[in-house]
């Protein structure tokens, strides 16, 4: 039995060569038929190919150049949020912010757009009672440009098209809003009973009478006047809130020294 053996796979490891010849010659033959070629023809070599393995797409990247540039005092720059800023964010939260356009330095060098500012919100309250609306306080305090951070010092002028005053973003404040809306109820009174005066001030007899629902009117109406400033005092003002994408421009305020 182990000389069968041997001898099936001497006869196997002696005919490797033919079979690969021939397979070889085979192939030959379909890119000869495929390709018109002669049979006497040398076939062209195959094109090289670039190894895959550990291969890297290169990517253009911008690397910092230790360079150093001044953000003049003055210069506004337009910025996109890229987070929910709201009158209920907590106290030293971080927001993070890219730029709008290019922005030009001292030395000509343009900054570009989609370069990344960092802030901090310095204070912040929701609406308050007697109409006092939400409060948010912006600081953008950091660079990075090419990569390296580096501070800087502004201040937010305009939030959502608004312009910012003492970079306080405000909201509505509502007292003398809700005032008004607390007395319509007694101006619609009021409006009622001198419609009512005018009708029985038409009729004989009747209008001796006419003046008694305008002054229950004048009375009701007075009344609320009154205490619309009380409930007023309760009423809270007008809320906050600027969703990623919000549009915001500051303004450098001492000449900024930035490395990138």
């Amino acid at each position: 039995m182990r000389k069968v053996l041997s001898v099936f796979l001497l006869i196997y490891f002696v005919s490797i060569p033919a079979f690969s010849v021939e397979f070889d010659t085979s192939i030959d033959a379909e890119i000869r038929k495929n390709n018109n070629i002669q049979s006497k023809e040398i076939l062209p070599n195959l094109p090289s190919v670039v190894p895959t393995e550990n291969y890297v797409e290169e990517i253009s990247v911008q690397k910092a150049t230790g360079k150093k540039y001044i953000l003049k005092d003055g210069t506004k720059i337009q910025l996109v949020s890229q987070n929910i800023i709201t009158d209920r964010t907590r106290v030293g939260s971080r927001v993070s912010f890219v730029s709008k356009n290019g922005i030009l330095t001292k030395e000509r060098e343009i900054i570009p757009v989609g370069t990344v500012f960092k802030g901090i919100v310095t204070d912040s309250h929701a609406p308050q009672i007697s109409g006092n609306g939400g409060l948010i306080e912006l600081k953008i305090d950091e660079i990075y440009f090419n990569g390296v951070k580096s501070k800087i010092d502004s201040k937010v002028g305009i939030a959502n098209s608004k312009k910012v005053f003492l970079g306080n973003i405000k909201g509505e404040r509502t007292y003398w809003k809700n005032i008004a809306k607390i007395t319509k109820p007694g101006r619609k009174v009021f409006g009622a009973t001198q419609t009512a005066a005018s009708t029985m001030a038409v009729v004989p007899v009747v209008n001796l009478f006419s003046f008694i629902p305008l002054v229950g009117g004048a009375v009701v109406y007075s009344a609320n006047v009154i205490v619309a400033p009380v409930i007023a005092v309760f009423t809270k003002g007008g809320s906050i809130s600027f969703p990623s994408g919000t549009v915001f421009e500051i303004k450098i305020t001492q000449d900024s020294e930035i490395m990138g």
